[in-house]
């Protein structure tokens, strides 16, 4: 475990280090690389449930007001840290009850290059755990609205709806959706859904995923789309969102 908790600090602060480092002060990412990855591991050993673990699902970064502007720049790499965590945790074996999300907040007791990490776990139960860190991050919560009528054509053949935020696709029996096929990891790739689209993110496959024959870790897919796994090829469609409007998720079935 303490090898996974370093590799995903690693992939965290590789991630913030050259604008966050920038915008506060050497070592910044490091320090909030270090702190975010304990607290999550922290709060996963305390919860005494001897079923299912629930990795936090929100984490808050409150900042000072004067810092407030300055974050505005690092949305996007917040959403990719959002990413990291959620499919680390999950290709452990952890589960979320949501899509993970990283949300600013403005508290103006704290000094100009300080930072409040809260983390929180969504209904049936609610955690928190805070600490000060002198680092900052911040990002605008992004809903994760399912794509409309979002499909898989799995070898030509059979038709695959898909309806949840989170779904693992893998070898594994259970996985969301499972691939008889030898050459899929039996955790294989992980699809999120935001903003009307799904996200894709390879979980360290042995094969690797493509996409329409490129070699991809991450992606958005869109329609179209023909992802490869082994020798399992997943024709992906959908409804294109309209802007500004939200798409409304169509129950799974399969047939």
């Amino acid at each position: 475990m303490q090898d996974f908790l370093a590799l995903i600090e690693g992939k965290i602060q590789a991630l913030l280090e050259g604008t966050l480092d920038r915008l506060l002060y050497p070592g910044a990412a490091t320090s909030l690389s270090s702190r975010l990855v304990q607290i999550i591991d922290e709060k996963l050993q305390s919860q005494t449930d001897s079923g299912n673990k629930y990795v936090p699902d929100l984490i808050t970064l409150s900042i000072s007001p004067e810092k407030w502007d300055a974050w505005q720049e690092i949305t996007p790499t917040l959403n990719q840290v959002a990413s990291e965590v959620e499919a680390g945790w999950l290709e452990q074996g952890y589960q979320f009850r949501v899509p993970l999300r990283i949300q600013l907040a403005q508290n103006p007791r704290l000094t100009v290059d300080a930072i409040e990490i809260s983390t929180s776990l969504t209904h049936p139960s609610v955690e928190t755990s805070k600490t000060a860190l002198q680092t900052t991050v911040p990002e605008t919560p992004v809903e994760a609205v399912t794509p409309e009528n979002a499909y898989f054509i799995i070898n030509g053949k059979k038709q695959l709806y898909l309806t949840k935020a989170i779904i693992k696709i893998g070898r594994r029996s259970t996985s969301d959706i499972q691939i008889d096929d030898p050459l899929v990891s039996r955790d294989h790739l992980l699809l999120r859904a935001k903003q009307g689209y799904y996200l894709l993110f390879d979980l360290s496959s042995t094969g690797g995923t493509f996409i329409n024959n490129q070699p991809v870790k991450t992606a958005t897919l869109k329609p179209g789309d023909v992802v490869r796994i082994g020798k399992t090829l997943l024709i992906y469609n959908q409804n294109v969102p309209a802007r500004g409007s939200n798409p409304t998720t169509v129950m799974a079935k399969e047939n």
